[in-house]
Formats: C-alpha cells, structure tokens, sequence
C-alpha cells in the first residue's frame, strides 16, 4: 500500500501520462472471433483474449460501420517514474469526464534501446470509435496539466492572491457576497462546477486553525446564503490546510462547489484505508480541556 494522499497519488501519475509516449493508432479497430487457439491471429493483431474456451484478437478493421469499433491509443511509460494504479486512475478518470467506456491491454515492452529509449510497461487503450474525439481531447488536458504541476498560486505582484481579490486589484475573481469579517469571490481559474465560489477572511490568516470563532462563523453563514442564493441541494463545502492536504492558496479559504451529477463537482477518491480511531474521542475531550476558552 503506499503511503500518499490522493492529491500525491493524481500529481504523481500526471506526471507519468505527460512523460509517456503517447501514440494514437491509424483507423479503427475491432475484436474478430479466432476459435478454439490463438495460434491463427493476424500479423497486425494487437491482442488476443480469451472468453471460455473462445479467442478473439483485437485487429484493425476497414469498415467504420462495424460494430464495436474501437479507436485506439498507447502508452509506453518512463521507466524511472511510477506508474502504479495507472489504469485505474485513467480508466476512473476518462469515464467520469467523458462518459465512455474503455478497454485496456498492459504489458511488459520488448522493444530495445536501439528503436524505444523508453522501454519499460507498456498500454493500449481503446474507446468507442463515437467517443473518441472527446476521449483524446480530455488525454491531452491531462498531459498538459502534467507538463505544469499546480504550483502555489500567488497574485500578481507575487503576495497573496485572495489578499489581492480583496483589495480589488484580481478581476478573475469577483465579489459575489461580504460581511465585516469575510468575504465570498466567483471561482475562476479551476473551477470545479458552475457557482463554484470561495469565501476567506478580510483579515490574512493561513489555516482554519489560525481564524478567530467570529471569523468562522461569518464564512459559514455567507456560504449558506450564497448556497441558498443558487438553490443548491446537493454541493460540496471544501477547505484544506496545508500543502500535503492541497492546499495552494495559503490564505484560509473554503470552497463552496455544486455538485449537479456525478462528472461534476468534487469526485470522492474510493479505496482509501480506514484509519484506526480507538482512543481518539478521549484524546480530543483532553485536549479540548486544555485549550483556553475564546472570548465572544
């Protein structure tokens, strides 16, 4: 099992997928019937499987009326990166964002140093024919979101970026609500569902933990209007501290963030390990004891 958040796991294969070589396959291909033994499969199949007792190889087809065509794409992979869970990760991703489904063939690559200075596994891939315009395309975003890592987001003379919504000098982000506390700005650059909007304090602090009770409770009072305000039912109220919980923006901020189906708005990464929680209530009620009482 390895030890890394969600947040590693996505930054770690982008950044396998942008430093893959990557190759869509001319034309279209289709899954053939061979019989009872592989031993007949074509020059150009790609693949053979077996469903029983009966093979079938994975070929290129001439006819784009075909049932279940395929288009096809490969991977060959970097091997000094990581590229554990990759087709997990890809397979989750693409039918999330596109709606298609997909096929996978992984493997070890036999090609030498002379003709592939990548070696190392391999992917073929293949998608609905009808898919495949939307499927490459949203390939190619996720190679470029590789070939720049989020770094930590600044404002434009270099401070801090909700600081600079603040004082009005960000048009990207504007006001939608304030109090006398905090304030609410549209989301614009990432983001994640239309009406995706964060709310922060006047006052620069950098984690949750660093706000005063009134602070706090400005900003959940202004998200519950604005969530009010767009009559949203089903959303997502988001806030991270520190940079290994993802944080980026290093103002304390939250993120209200529609969640109108299921590609859109926060998708909850599965597979996670339960953590142990035994002897964490008594924990907490002793610290809690502990910690002087705010004033009102």
């Amino acid at each position: 099992m390895r030890d890394e958040t969600g947040s590693q796991t996505n930054a770690r294969l982008l950044e396998v997928i942008a430093r893959a070589d990557f190759e869509v396959l001319p034309g279209l291909y289709a899954f053939q019937p061979l019989g009872q033994t592989p031993a007949g499969a074509g020059k150009d199949a790609l693949a053979c499987v077996r469903d029983g007792g009966a093979w079938s190889q994975l070929v290129p087809v001439d006819d784009p009326d075909t049932p279940m065509a395929f288009r096809v794409f490969s991977f060959h992979f970097d091997p000094a990166g990581d590229a554990t869970g990759f087709a997990g990760w890809l397979h989750a991703h693409l039918a999330r964002a596109t709606g298609a489904g997909h096929i996978v063939v992984c493997g070890r690559s036999a090609r030498g140093a002379d003709d592939h200075v990548r070696g190392g596994i391999f992917d073929y891939w293949g998608c609905p024919a009808a898919a495949a315009d939307r499927v490459l395309a949203e390939i190619d975003r996720l190679r470029e979101r590789g070939r720049h890592p989020a770094r930590p987001h600044v404002g434009p003379g270099g401070g801090c970026l909700l600081c600079a919504a603040l004082d009005g000098s960000l048009a990207a982000l504007p006001l939608v609500v304030e109090s006398a506390r905090a304030v609410g700005v549209l989301s614009a650059g990432e983001a994640r569902a239309r009406g995706h909007c964060v709310f922060f304090p006047r006052r620069h602090a950098a984690n949750l933990h660093d706000l005063d009770d009134a602070e706090t409770a400005e900003l959940m009072a202004l998200i519950k209007r604005v969530a009010r305000a767009l009559g949203l039912q089903t959303y997502n109220v988001l806030q991270n501290n520190g940079s290994l919980a993802s944080q980026t923006v290093f103002h304390a901020h939250l993120h209200l963030i529609p969640k109108p189906d299921g590609a859109g708005g926060i998708v909850v990464q599965g597979g996670l390990v339960p953590a142990d929680q035994r002897g964490v209530a008594d924990e907490i009620r002793q610290r809690l004891a502990a910690l002087p009482v705010q004033a009102p």
